[in-house]
Formats: C-alpha cells, structure tokens, sequence
C-alpha cells in the first residue's frame, strides 16, 4: 500500500471509530491510548501513534461525553495529531499535538449540530406512527452512522489537507515558538497525568 492509500485508509479508521466514542458499541476502540497505537501502525509509525495517543488520552480522560456534556474530542484529537505527525507529509508532533487539540475542540461543536440535527428525527417517527406506517428505525439509525462517519472523515480530510502548510509552516517558524512547544510536548505528559490525578480525588 502506498503512503498515501495508508494515509486515507488511516482516516477512514479514525472516522468509524469515532462512533465507538457515543454513537455506537462503546468498545472503547475509540480511546487515543487504543487508537493512537493502530494508525501509528497503520502509517508505519507505531511508537509515535502510542506517544501522542497517550497525550491526548491523559488530557481528555477527565471528561467523557455524556448526555449534553460535549468536551474536546478525544478520538479526533489523538487520530488528526497522529495522522500529521505519522502521514506522508510529517508535521513535527510539537505541531501536530495543538493541530489536533484544535480538530477534536472543532468536533465538538460539529457534534452539537449533528445532535440538534438528530432530535428532528422523532417528528419523522411521529409522522410515520400517526400515519400508520413502520418507523423503520433501523434504516434511521444506519443513516445518521453514515452521516457521522462522514462528518468525521471530512473533518479529518481539512485537517489533513492542511498538512503541507503546517510542515512549511513549522520549518519556517521563529526558534523561540518551536523551543516553546518542544518544551509544551515535553511536559505534556506531566500535566496529563495530574489531571488524571485530580479526577481521582474524593470530594468530601
């Protein structure tokens, strides 16, 4: 498979495991710390993938997506920081990291549009009950997979098109920016897992 064909394949995975986040199975596939290893490996870079999947699991871990809650996505996050950092047009991870950051802040507020999108699904059953007919759920269901699948690829695709200019951009870059987010991805880890701590602190 050619980099490039590794490249898109990779995204298409990081797409339909995003429906592992809430929409579908909750096999927890979607985690960074699982998804980051397996695009790493699929675009050759298994230790990279693992590292940045670990980053943005430490970060995002506190908070899950539940009911109306809607934090940074973790699976956009780790999958978009991975597939520049690890794509055949390789941004360095210290400019991968906050790329990704900012695809899995974007998601979620393209995910708050999906959700709206979905609530006008129960008009659509109402009708169908009224008139007698099947609601057909499970073509409905099906649908709005598809629908957030695609909604994840593209997201994923802008970010990957970007990739040439964040590569350019990184080389072109004054010493003290890249010193600076050199030294961010170096204690990353160390914040990560004192927010890690602190969600496991007891209330009293």
């Amino acid at each position: 498979m050619s980099p490039y064909n590794a490249w898109f394949f990779a995204a298409g995975l990081a797409a339909v495991a995003e429906l592992d986040n809430a929409a579908a199975c909750q096999f927890m596939i979607c985690r960074p710390i699982v998804l980051g290893p397996l695009l790493g490996a699929a675009l050759g870079q298994i230790v990279l993938g693992a590292g940045l999947g670990v980053v943005c699991e430490l970060f995002c871990l506190e908070e899950l997506p539940v009911g109306g809650c809607l934090p940074l996505n973790a699976t956009m996050a780790a999958a978009t920081a991975v597939l520049l950092a690890a794509g055949p047009i390789p941004a360095a991870p210290e400019a991968a990291l906050p790329a990704g950051l900012l695809a899995g802040w974007t998601h979620a507020k393209l995910e708050s549009f999906l959700r709206r999108r979905r609530g006008g699904l129960n008009a659509v059953v109402e009708t169908r009950l009224k008139a007698g007919q099947e609601p057909r759920l499970g073509s409905l269901a099906l649908g709005e997979l598809a629908t957030q699948a695609a909604a994840n690829l593209t997201l994923l695709l802008v970010f990957m098109c970007g990739a040439k200019l964040l590569s350019s951009g990184w080389r072109a870059s004054p010493n003290a920016l890249r010193a600076g987010l050199h030294f961010g991805l170096g204690v990353s880890p160390v914040l990560g897992l004192w927010s890690l701590i602190r969600s496991f602190k007891v209330v009293s």
